[in-house]
């Protein structure tokens, strides 16, 4: 996601305060209560909210289906081996491919809503960073899915991923240097990380979080187009399935609390129009 997931348009600052008055209390049921109220009207002022939600919703399913594309590989080398390989293994690339796709609609649509917003340079950076990423995404699971020898055959390109992954952290870490250069409207740097206006920073470190494992898994695992090095480490090893899962489950994470902030999980709803 673009840093841009914080911005608001010129004179329409959500107001925030509302949120607040749970930050600190307890979490009784009555405290919960108020923590979700003050959470769903905080996000009523997202300008654009619905294109929030509709975003947020593609980025979970983006994350999901990678989650079930790293647990499809996972399995698929395990099973080779002994020739048994079931019909869980074979969606490995069409797992891919729909991750891959929700990305690169994601960004596009997050793209437009940051143009709409006014967002500054710096955070469009990050955010076009991502969408090239997402596109380079693409090329792996659909060259897999032709099985075509000439481009890597099964596994697909051996670059494709490892070029997305950098182009996407690098994407996340300028996201994070927007935020840290402009304060988005409704953030307060002296609020705790859950409060409403600042869970468009925590996501976007989540986000951060999740692409240092996934870079660190591509290192491990590129063929490196069959260097006799490489890989440095086998798929199957636990430092590649570890950072695979992390990389996977975070940005998991990091979707919901985007879905959190623009109150997508409970609000499907536009107010109505006087």
């Amino acid at each position: 996601s673009g840093s841009g997931f914080g911005l608001c348009a010129p004179g329409h600052s959500p107001k925030m305060s509302d949120s607040s008055d749970y930050e600190n209390s307890d979490l009784s049921d009555g405290a919960q209560e108020r923590a979700t109220a003050g959470y769903a009207k905080a996000a009523l002022g997202v300008p654009y909210r619905m294109q929030q939600v509709l975003i947020s919703w593609i980025f979970v399913v983006a994350s999901v289906a990678l989650l079930l594309d790293f647990l499809s590989l996972q399995s698929l080398v395990r099973d080779i081996p002994d020739g048994s390989v079931t019909m869980f293994d074979e969606l490995c690339n069409w797992f891919g491919v729909l991750s891959c796709l929700c990305w690169l609609l994601g960004f596009v649509l997050l793209a437009h809503w940051l143009h709409s917003v006014g967002a500054t340079p710096i955070g469009l950076a990050g955010c076009y960073m991502k969408l090239v990423a997402s596109v380079f995404f693409n090329l792996q699971p659909m060259t897999g899915t032709m099985n075509d020898p000439l481009l890597g055959g099964a596994s697909g390109l051996w670059w494709s991923n490892l070029t997305g992954i950098l182009f996407f952290h690098f994407g996340n870490i300028v996201s994070c240097l927007d935020f840290y250069l402009h304060t988005p409207p409704g953030a307060d740097k002296g609020r705790g990380w859950l409060y409403h206006g600042n869970l468009p920073v925590t996501g976007m470190w989540v986000y951060q979080a999740a692409t240092w494992f996934l870079v660190a898994s591509n290192g491990m695992a590129c063929s490196f187009n069959g260097a006799s090095w490489a890989p440095l480490v086998q798929i199957a090893e636990a430092p590649v399935f570890i950072c695979q899962i992390s990389g996977a489950l975070l940005l998991l994470a990091g979707s919901v609390i985007y879905g959190v902030w623009c109150d997508a999980f409970r609000n499907l709803s536009n107010p109505a129009l006087a």
